[in-house]
């Protein structure tokens, strides 16, 4: 089969990406469609059944890559309410708290079965994403044991195969109780408790202004200005976390549309090309690479999505947040966005209800794990791994 043709790749990926779908609903939400897509992957890319560039010849990684996960970081900052991101302080502590007791069960539990350097190249990437893991790559390279950095590549492309399921569980067992008990239907006391002052300046656009192309485009500025400002520091106010920002900013005072994307019917389209960049990660691994570091991350992935489990639901009960949605944000450190997201709708779609409650209870889970994966991934896993690495092998 002729793979360096672009048709054949996004043909054979859209196949398996529909399978995953239905797998999704049948399984409530716990199997979601990038867990499904891994595995074919890891098996097909390690088996020779697919040639390792089989996702990248179909272009769509390359739009990925190139400004779609900024495009959709900058969607999700209009997805998310100011009054609602200040009142996920919750969710950022949880998620500290369970990554230090992660932390804690890595260094009693792991070191003394592997050693240091096997433990602390373990727990940035367990911690994070391709951003900590990168830098553990980095550091090894230079120590002169690029095994390690490989074994940190390992762990990033595996760790949602336990998180995952787990994340998605817990998730939909919260989500459970609140369609049973009705409670997501109800707007909350938390408006009357704190004011937020609206910052609203722009009231609305006129409805020619209002197409896909208008949307889309004001988004793109957007996601541009916060890429100069990111720019501007060199890269130490990291592209991601600045797109956010400036989507709940601009979205606040009525520049940008909220959940822009979905109004504008590109959302779908981004979110399977950045569910493509998942099994990607996996073109790389050989069969012995895979073999022999495959126990030890075994076991410091089970550690982690236990720790993560364990750590998350008791900060969630000292706050009194539900435990299972605790935990579920605690966990979001071993996958981030886009899982954080699909979780949610996956979760929230398998419940068959009418637009409104979708909507209803999506706005229940949603914010958390967003807010949740950017705390992880995006700001503790890279302070973890900028204070880890230079010190891995002294």
């Amino acid at each position: 089969m002729a793979w360096d043709n672009a048709l054949v790749a996004i043909t054979v990926y859209m196949v398996l990406f529909a399978i995953g779908h239905v797998i999704a609903q049948k399984t409530k939400g716990v199997i979601v469609e990038a867990l499904f897509l891994s595995a074919v992957y890891l098996i097909a890319f390690i088996a020779g059944i697919f040639p390792s560039d089989t996702l990248t010849n179909t272009g769509v990684i390359t739009v990925i890559s190139s400004f779609g996960i900024l495009l959709l970081v900058t969607n999700l900052g209009t997805m998310i309410e100011l009054k609602q991101l200040l009142r996920e302080w919750k969710t950022v502590v949880i998620c500290l708290g369970g990554m230090a007791v992660m932390a804690v069960f890595f260094l009693v539990i792991g070191m003394p079965l592997f050693g240091r350097e096997y433990t602390l190249s373990a727990l940035p990437p367990v911690a994070g994403g391709l951003v900590a893991t990168g830098l553990v790559a980095n550091a090894a390279e230079a120590a002169g044991k690029p095994d390690f950095g490989a074994f940190a590549s390992l762990l990033c492309s595996l760790q949602t195969f336990f998180a995952v399921p787990l994340s998605s569980l817990l998730t939909r067992s919260y989500a459970n109780s609140l369609v049973k008990s009705g409670d997501y239907l109800k707007e909350g006391d938390n408006g009357k408790k704190s004011r937020f002052p609206s910052f609203k300046i722009i009231k609305g656009f006129p409805q020619i202004m209002n197409d896909s192309s208008n949307i889309v485009a004001r988004l793109l500025i957007v996601a541009l200005i916060g890429y100069l400002v990111s720019a501007a520091t060199g890269g130490a106010f990291p592209a991601a976390v600045s797109v956010l920002i400036f989507g709940i900013i601009f979205t606040e005072i009525g520049f940008l549309e909220p959940q822009s994307l979905s109004k504008a019917g590109y959302m779908n389209f981004l979110l399977m090309g950045l569910v493509m960049t998942l099994p990607n990660s996996f073109r790389s691994l050989t069969l012995e690479s895979f073999g022999n570091m495959l126990a030890p991350a075994i076991v410091f992935l089970i550690i982690g999505a236990a720790s993560l489990t364990l750590g998350g639901a008791i900060v969630a009960k000292i706050l009194k947040v539900d435990w299972r949605l605790g935990s579920a944000a605690a966990l979001s450190a071993m996958f981030g966005y886009p899982l954080t997201e699909i979780i949610s709708r996956d979760v929230v779609e398998s419940f068959n209800l009418d637009e409104e409650k979708s909507e209803k209870l999506l706005n229940k889970i949603m914010p958390t794990l967003i807010v949740a994966g950017f705390t992880t991934v995006t700001i503790a896993s890279v302070a973890i791994a900028g204070v880890i690495a230079p010190i891995i092998f002294q």
